[in-house]
């Protein structure tokens, strides 16, 4: 939540303190893993809760701070909406439902023999990254205009992805790399 306070989602017509919750009870109950933001996200864009730079700000915000994507979501728009009562409220509806389930499913599971058990986390495994690969693509696309910020996304994957490189590392490194190559090509575009 840090810079929450500074960078609130501006709205001209946020969800009601009720409207906020129940939203966060479904999402709760039927999100899987990372894959809260591709439950939350568009359906604030759709309802026009937030727009696109707005959705991309709170994601950076969430991702950026300790604590999974979701809940960090959660809080981040339950405040800017609806402020600290929004932000427990929120929290809270998103972390029940998946605390209950978790407690319900690992009673059953413990009861069925060991391949079922594996093969359905892998399915479940399978379906979460399928949905955000999809968000990823669905957000990034539009941010992604130039050589430059496809570059720059390219490399924070492998980066962060695949070679497990601290994010604030990379951010360290990728950030001045990628001003420096976007001023020069600015200033590139202007002698042109």
């Amino acid at each position: 939540m840090l810079g929450a306070s500074s960078n609130q989602v501006q709205q001209t017509n946020p969800p009601s303190l009720s409207v906020l919750v129940a939203f966060f009870v479904r999402v709760g109950a039927t999100a899987f893993g990372g894959a809260v933001q591709t439950h939350v996200l568009p359906f604030c864009l759709k309802r026009g809760w937030l727009t696109d730079s707005e959705s991309l700000e709170a994601l950076n915000w969430c991702r950026s701070l300790p604590g999974t994507g979701g809940t960090n979501l959660s809080a981040y728009l339950g405040y800017s909406w609806q402020k600290t009562q929004g932000a427990i409220l929120a929290t809270l509806a998103l972390v029940i439902p998946g605390f209950v389930s978790i407690l319900t499913v690992s009673r059953i599971l413990s009861q069925l023999p060991q391949n079922i058990v594996q093969a359905s986390l892998t399915a479940v495994a399978a379906a979460s990254v399928g949905l955000i690969l999809e968000l990823t693509w669905r957000l990034g696309k539009p941010s992604i205009t130039n050589n430059i910020q496809f570059f720059v996304a390219i490399a924070t994957f492998i980066l962060v992805g695949i070679l497990r490189v601290p994010i604030p590392l990379v951010m360290v490194v990728v950030v001045p790399f990628a001003w420096y190559l976007n001023s020069k090509t600015q200033k590139n575009n202007q002698i042109s």
